[in-house]
């Protein structure tokens, strides 16, 4: 059996977790305060003005009681809400993650390498046409390896010539003809990158 490509070992991959995290935590802890002034608080203020001392006893043992069963089930919540937001956006820090070790690769001149995603990973499709980018890149940068060594084997070969007094006008125009062929082939595969110099 085929071992899988990645394997999850830390669930905590990219810092954008973590904003996630407190998005998903804020929103409990403020309905949290909210139940403590909105409801607590009124309740036991009720309670103390009303009634006499037993019957105010009474009722806030039950508010009290009541705290006792929300208070854990609002934790628990949080609790609930972080763990579910770290694996729910591991699905998409996991790929933000490689994506970017791959972007550091190819700023290194390292174009050989392919975007590998877990099955049911988020950003797929930009997994696809990272990794068309990557191909497409890869080959043009191939092709012009190819032609800078025929232009520089030519070139090699035209100087020898020269140097050797073995070349005539026809011949050299030939071989000139020959490398500005090379190099307008050169110029056509450039032609389809558009470049920003600067800022």
């Amino acid at each position: 059996m085929a071992e899988r490509p990645w394997k999850r070992r830390r669930f905590y991959v990219h810092g954008i977790q973590r904003k996630y995290l407190l998005l998903s935590l804020v929103p409990l802890i403020i309905s949290s305060f909210l139940i403590i002034f909105l409801l607590f608080i009124p309740l036991d203020l009720m309670v103390l003005f009303r009634g006499s001392p037993a019957e105010r006893d009474a009722a806030l043992d039950q508010v009290r009681a009541l705290g006792v069963r929300v208070w854990p089930a609002i934790f628990l919540a949080m609790v609930i809400s972080a763990i579910l937001s770290i694996f729910v956006t591991h699905k998409f820090a996991g790929p933000i993650y490689r994506f970017e070790e791959t972007v550091r690769r190819m700023a290194d001149g390292d174009f050989s390498v392919k975007v590998t995603l877990r099955e049911g990973d988020d950003l797929r499709e930009l997994e696809g046409l990272m990794n068309q980018v990557l191909t497409n890149v890869g080959a043009t940068i191939a092709a012009l390896r190819e032609r800078e060594g025929a232009l520089a084997g030519k070139l090699e070969a035209l100087l020898k010539m020269v140097k050797g007094g073995q070349v005539g006008q026809e011949e050299l125009l030939a071989a000139l003809d020959e490398i500005v062929g090379q190099q307008k082939g050169t110029r056509e595969i450039l032609a389809r990158f558009q470049t920003r110099v600067g800022g």
